[in-house]
């Protein structure tokens, strides 16, 4: 007879809340992916970043806290620590919904450019403020998270503030992170020289980058200034690699590699077009990557396949 009521016993005992270590830990893991969030998002404001990076990066964010969701439910976690985990994805949808409203709402470029000062530093900071105040009415351990995120925040707000003086720096992390090639369909390098224009195009176009009274034109001559020396970067290393295996290879293959350059100029040429040919904003920029229809359906497949979910564990539990 006990053994038979053993199962159900246990069936009965409530799950245990989550321990103050694992707690601790999380909140630790919340604030390094908000502060890499932060210093991910100015790499996503390129005009001609398309927006295959940030559906990237925003899927990453979301699918943070849908990993964790099963220990949170399993464990009875704080709802507002629940919502928290949602702050790296809100920092993106924030950025995109900027970007999108630029084109009707002028002034939102401004408010764009306040918001990506500093690596993201107004949204990390707000994110950081609102899990100091939980940490702080949870009361549980809450010196040793407070100097956990102090670490973060601190080294994060030195640096954020040095990349307004030093501004290669956001440059050299969107070259890192996007004008690689681990999300390009090209493994040779063709379509970064494709994304380079040659030195009579630069000549033709270096009068539209010049100073504008216009601040909301201002400010979008400067990022097109910005990705004018990124590519210029691009270049210096592409010939740096095809000097390292004309070398490694021999003159023949040498001769082979100058007789292909020009023929990927002249195809990069004639179907990409510059956004710098223009001197003033193009009536619609570029996209790439994902199209918003594959976007929202697969928002939707989640969401359906999350409430399916939800809706057998609640019939089961009834059941039992």
């Amino acid at each position: 007879m006990l053994l038979d009521t053993w199962p159900a016993f246990l069936e009965d005992i409530p799950p245990m809340p989550l321990k103050h270590t694992t707690e601790t830990l999380l909140v630790f893991l919340l604030g390094t992916a908000t502060v890499v969030t932060g210093i991910i998002i100015p790499s996503l404001t390129a005009p001609d970043m398309g927006i295959a990076p940030w559906a990237i990066v925003f899927v990453l964010a979301i699918a943070y806290p849908l990993a964790l969701s099963g220990l949170f439910r399993r464990n009875r976690a704080d709802y507002a620590f629940r919502l928290l985990h949602w702050m790296p994805a809100i920092l993106l949808l924030l950025l995109f919904l900027m970007q999108a409203g630029i084109r009707t709402l002028p002034f939102i470029a401004s408010v764009l450019d306040w918001y990506t000062w500093g690596w993201t530093l107004p949204g990390v900071a707000t994110g950081f403020f609102l899990l100091v105040y939980f940490c702080l009415r949870v009361i549980r351990r809450w010196t040793k998270r407070l100097v956990l995120l102090v670490v973060l925040f601190v080294p994060f707000m030195v640096g954020a503030v040095a990349s307004e003086h030093y501004t290669t720096w956001n440059q050299e992390i969107a070259s890192v992170l996007w004008e690689g090639e681990w999300w390009k369909l090209e493994k040779d390098g063709a379509g970064l020289v494709a994304q380079v224009d040659s030195p009579s195009e630069e000549a033709s176009s270096e009068k539209n980058l010049e100073a504008s009274a216009d601040p909301v034109e201002e400010s979008y001559r400067e990022r097109l200034r910005a990705i004018e020396n990124r590519r210029e970067r691009i270049a210096a290393r592409l010939e740096e690699r095809h000097a390292g295996e004309e070398e490694s290879t021999g003159e023949e293959e040498g001769e082979e590699s100058e007789e292909a350059a020009p023929v990927v100029e002249e195809v990069s040429s004639a179907e990409s077009v510059s956004m710098r040919e223009v001197s003033s904003m193009p009536s619609r920029l570029p996209s790439s990557g994902l199209s918003w229809a594959a976007i929202i359906l697969t928002m939707l497949g989640l969401y359906t396949a999350t409430v399916h979910a939800r809706t057998r564990k609640r019939s089961e539990m009834v059941e039992i």
